[in-house]
């Protein structure tokens, strides 16, 4: 198997745990908002989602470059 191709396969598995991770806190926030929870953690969680957004963005775009 080529460097290449395992880089790509590494970074591709990594954005998929990734988004699962994504989809969870969303469910969680979606959640914590109809349970009327605290907003620190709230804010917490959605912190997680933009810097799990980020991180999905960037490895997309390495992905991308590899092609």
């Amino acid at each position: 198997m080529s460097n290449y191709t395992e880089k790509h396969n590494k970074i591709a598995v990594h954005l998929q745990e990734l988004i699962k991770k994504h989809r969870k806190l969303d469910n969680e926030v979606k959640e914590l908002y109809n349970s009327f929870i605290d907003d620190e953690l709230i804010n917490r969680k959605k912190t997680q989602k933009l810097w799990l957004k980020d991180e999905i963005h960037r490895l997309e775009t390495q992905l991308k470059a590899l092609r």
